[in-house]
């Protein structure tokens, strides 16, 4: 009887801790609540004229398009090379102009020039970019020619003229150059004469030409772009680019140094000589007419057509199937090419 009574103790204990164990190992294996902490990603601002990052301080800002000539005598240009986008095409006797863009005002190198007058094409394209257009000088109206200074007042432009001197602008008497080609503007004076002309300095991306642009670096085309000469008229000399594969850029000399770009933008438009009464004789000017077009991008050593429209003031670019193009990551370069006074853009291969 007194064993059979331990036996009963016995069973009754290890029941109680069989009960006890599986109710510890079920409140072991209950879920317990986990929190996680979000993180945020930094994704800094990115120029919008190369894809590439910009400073906080510059996010947003209004880009900035100078006019500097390209005569012999204004070669290297002071700052050459620098721009966002360097565009070029023909003004008059069979002459060449630049338009260099900027999207960071502070990017913009202590001294740029020589500085030229305003033509009516150059005053036009700067607006694809929402630009304050900075000039010295600039062509008058005569006859049915509407000369560059109309052209800016016709269109409300914001401008700043170096023929109104000032801090912003002075001479370099550096070369023994005539004195119209030695005109420069001074970069670090440039934000207090905005404030003082009450121009806007934020950007308005709603007037700016919409550029994408490839996470990694992609051939435009097809076609084999090794070399690319562009001539803006049959009057003009012929720009010549080199690609090289160790940096995937287009080289040039043309402008007594290497300059280089990762985009070239070839844009055809149709073009207008008007013979215009100038000093005691005449000369030719050259206008663009920013409509519609078709065109050549070249990138990575390939080529492809593209067609480029304006409407309600904004530029378009688009590839043959008709979708935006989509750039590398870089300092672009548009050439105007006349398509209708033998302008030509030649892609050679090796």
């Amino acid at each position: 009887m007194k064993k059979r009574f331990k036996a009963i103790i016995a069973i009754m204990m290890v029941l109680v801790m069989s009960v006890a164990f599986f109710a510890c190992s079920k409140k072991e294996e209950e879920p317990t609540e986990t929190t996680t902490e979000s993180t945020t990603v930094y994704i800094p601002p990115t120029n919008p004229f190369t894809g590439n990052e910009i400073s906080e301080s510059a996010d947003g800002k209004r880009p900035v398009a100078i006019v500097v000539e390209n005569h012999s005598d204004a070669r290297p240009q002071f700052g050459i090379g620098s721009a966002d986008i360097t565009c070029e095409g023909e003004v008059e006797g069979g002459i060449s102009r630049m338009l260099w863009v900027y999207a960071d005002s502070s990017a913009i190198p202590d001294e740029v020039g020589p500085l030229r007058s305003a033509r009516p094409s150059f005053v036009e394209f700067s607006q694809f970019f929402d630009a304050v257009f900075v000039h010295w000088g600039g062509s008058h109206s005569k006859g049915n020619y509407v000369g560059g200074y109309e052209t800016i007042s016709a269109n409300g432009v914001d401008d700043i003229d170096g023929m109104n001197g000032g801090a912003l602008f002075g001479r370099n008497k550096t070369r023994r150059v005539s004195s119209e080609h030695t005109g420069v503007m001074y970069a670090k004076e440039l934000d207090g004469v905005m404030d003082s002309k009450g121009y806007r300095k934020e950007i308005n991306k709603d007037n700016i030409v919409a550029l994408d642009f490839n996470e990694n670096a992609t051939p435009a085309g097809e076609t084999p772009a090794s070399g690319v000469n562009v001539k803006f008229s049959s009057r003009t000399d012929t720009r010549k680019f080199t690609f090289s594969s160790e940096d995937s850029k287009y080289h040039t000399n043309d402008w007594d140094t290497d300059v280089s770009f990762e985009n070239l933008i070839l844009l055809k438009a149709d073009s207008t000589y008007i013979t215009a009464p100038y000093k005691n004789s005449s000369t030719t000017y050259l206008n663009y007419s920013w409509t519609s077009g078709s065109g050549t991008y070249v990138s990575d050593g390939k080529a492809c057509d593209i067609t480029w429209s304006v409407t309600d003031g904004k530029l378009s670019i688009k590839d043959s199937m008709g979708s935006p193009i989509s750039l590398n990551k870089g300092q672009s370069y548009i050439g105007f090419v006349s398509a209708n006074h033998e302008g030509s853009v030649d892609c050679i291969s090796e």
